[in-house]
């Protein structure tokens, strides 16, 4: 039910995202030219009525039937509309979203059935005149019935929104979008249902709060922040890239995963988005144009002339109650799935021969999401960095999960669309992730495409050192740029790498919280070097070492430790280590280089020589 409520959400907001960038257009020119615009301009303001009339609508018609039968289908697709929007005064984006897909619908049906039968010399003919007669038959019709009664349908949504909000009850909204957003109908939502309403009102009253609903960008600010400051390991260490993403950038599927994992965060982003709608629907404040993406910047840009000011309080409104409420269920809960090292790091992912050969033959990786431009853009272009260094000739791009590319060879999307990817792309294998900032599986592809043979040499050295069973360290257990919020927290992220690298148990990282409440293990100069009790030997598998880079350091009892390695010994191997730990960062140059770089292999260099 889920995949069948996305698909038709999909393909609503596939008719109408495309062209956004024409309704941010029509909205420029509505906040600035209006007579209570910024800059009023009679002569300018001409262009608002029939942009909102005829050009936004024939645009949907169009996209919608290109959609299902390509140029034909959108050449119809704008014919039938343009009947529905003669045929009545209100803007046709519903009728455009229905006349659109039918009219390219048929056209394919008649194609089809005609297929083979047109003799030759007939065929441009017979494609223009079919194209025309039926066009102007729905051009016909829509003119005549669909139109009015689209109308009707429209009035009625448009009375009831008015109805909500003349009476404060608009908040409750949020009680079915929110959820809805996080299962990721938030395209279909905005872009198929509330941006064509709001259109509509913005003709009316010159605004619409709308526009606001889906697209606020404050609950999800909010509760990434709360994450920021109470949260632990993975998810509090991604939470500020998250922030900048979701509140700058616009990108708000970055966030799902972080509500996902804690399903009573949902309460807190309910709460914070009622309150703002309610703040708006007391002052009276609403935004002249749909704002996609979702950013506090298209809000400032889209906010009418003189409610600035009010637009902008309303997001900080939102996100100040969605951050006390999450903040409340971050810190209290019992079940942290982020808190636990088991389940923020997995042991590094080893490639069998078959696998190896599969992998060897990948051209083409997909990033995929619902609408194929926001979050899937992100996730490619961080991987594509991430794999250069390899130096293979890999394609890593994006597009929307209805629409992969028959070459790809890999999908790589949420796990709340993994079912429709592999429908769309049956033979393609799927990579399912909970956050495109940072995902084990993620990590297991990389180490995947490290693997090959055509990979850097230098890394494939790494990687290779990295799967010998002697390998002391390896280039997975070394971290840089990290940020904790105390010493324990820094010795749990240390112990989590040696157990993802194979070294150590699970209960070896709880032996050496313990072991550091016996007395601390800062060593000096910057440097703290954590490691388990005696009795916790046993947990041991191999020695190894990690290391975590803090650039602004981590208080271990008044001392602040900015490399922080994490020492696991067979035996009185650790004493070893200890010694040559000691001799390697003995060169005061070296150990400040090594506090502050950005490259892992830096420090591996170091230590492993």
């Amino acid at each position: 039910m889920r995949d069948k409520i996305q698909n038709f959400g999909r393909a609503l907001s596939a008719m109408v995202m495309p062209n956004i960038g024409a309704f941010i257009a029509w909205g420029l020119i509505t906040a600035l030219f209006i007579p209570t615009g910024w800059f009023p301009n009679e002569h300018l303001a001409k262009l608002v009525s029939p942009m909102l009339t005829y050009m936004l609508p024939l645009l949907i018609g169009y996209t919608a039937g290109h959609n299902v039968a390509g140029v034909r289908g959108g050449v119809i697709g704008a014919i039938a509309t343009a009947g529905v929007i003669v045929g009545t005064d209100v803007p046709m984006f519903i009728g455009a979203m229905i006349m659109g897909p039918l009219a390219a619908w048929l056209i394919k049906k008649f194609d089809k059935a005609v297929e083979g039968k047109i003799r030759a010399g007939f065929e441009m003919l017979v494609n223009n005149f079919s194209l025309g007669i039926l066009g102007m038959l729905l051009a016909i019709v829509g003119y005549l019935s669909v139109g009015g009664a689209i109308s009707w349908v429209t009035e009625l949504f448009e009375s009831g929104i008015v109805y909500l909000k003349d009476h404060n009850m608009l908040p409750l909204v949020s009680i079915f979008i929110e959820p809805a957003k996080v299962m990721f109908l938030n395209n279909a939502i905005n872009h198929g249902i509330l941006t064509p309403l709001g259109t509509v009102q913005v003709k009316e009253f010159g605004e619409s709060i709308i526009f606001f609903l889906e697209s606020n960008p404050g609950p999800g600010f909010g509760m990434l922040m709360a994450y920021w400051i109470f949260g632990k390991g993975a998810a509090k260490s991604s939470a500020p890239g998250a922030v900048l993403i979701q509140f700058i950038g616009g990108i708000h599927e970055i966030y799902y995963p972080y509500v996902l994992s804690r399903p009573l965060l949902i309460i807190p982003m309910i709460l914070g988005a009622s309150s703002s709608i309610l703040f708006l629907t007391l002052v009276g404040a609403g935004l002249v144009g749909p704002i996609s993406p979702g950013s506090i910047i298209s809000v400032i840009l889209m906010a009418p002339k003189g409610k600035t000011l009010l637009l902008v309080g309303a997001v900080l409104i939102a996100a100040t109650v969605t951050f006390l409420t999450s903040a409340l269920i971050i810190r209290r809960s019992a079940k942290s799935d982020d808190t636990l090292p088991e389940n923020r790091f997995k042991p590094k992912y080893k490639v069998d021969a078959e696998r190896a050969a599969k992998v060897a033959a990948v051209k083409h990786i997909v990033f995929s999401c619902d609408a194929g431009m926001g979050s899937s853009a992100l996730g490619a272009t961080r991987f594509r960095k991430r794999i250069e260094p390899l130096g293979l000739n890999l394609k890593v791009d994006n597009s929307s999960v209805n629409s992969i590319p028959a070459d790809a060879d890999i999908v790589v999307c949420q796990e709340g669309l993994a079912t429709r990817a592999q429908g769309n792309a049956p033979s393609v294998r799927v990579v399912a992730i909970k956050n495109f900032l940072e995902d084990p599986a993620l990590d297991a592809l990389f180490d995947e495409l490290a693997s090959r043979k055509d990979a850097s040499p230098e890394l494939a050295e790494v990687e290779s050192n990295s799967s010998k069973k002697s390998g002391v360290l390896v280039l997975s257990s070394i971290k840089v740029g990290a940020s904790a919020a105390d010493k324990w927290e820094a010795i749990a992220e240390a112990g989590s790498l040696l157990v993802k690298g194979g070294y150590v148990a699970m209960d070896y990282v709880d032996a050496m919280v313990e072991r550091e409440k016996l007395t601390t293990t800062y060593l000096g100069m910057g440097i703290a070097i954590p490691h388990g009790t005696q009795s916790a030997k046993r947990e041991v598998h191999r020695t190894g070492i990690s290391v975590v880079q803090y650039p602004e350091g981590v208080d271990f009892d008044g001392e602040k430790a900015y490399l922080v390695i994490g020492i696991a010994g067979v035996g009185d191997e650790h004493l070893e280590l200890l010694a040559r730990v000691s001799e390697a960062l003995d060169d005061e140059q070296v150990l400040e280089r090594l506090k502050s770089t950005n490259d892992p292999m830096d420090i591996y260099n170091v230590l492993n020589a």
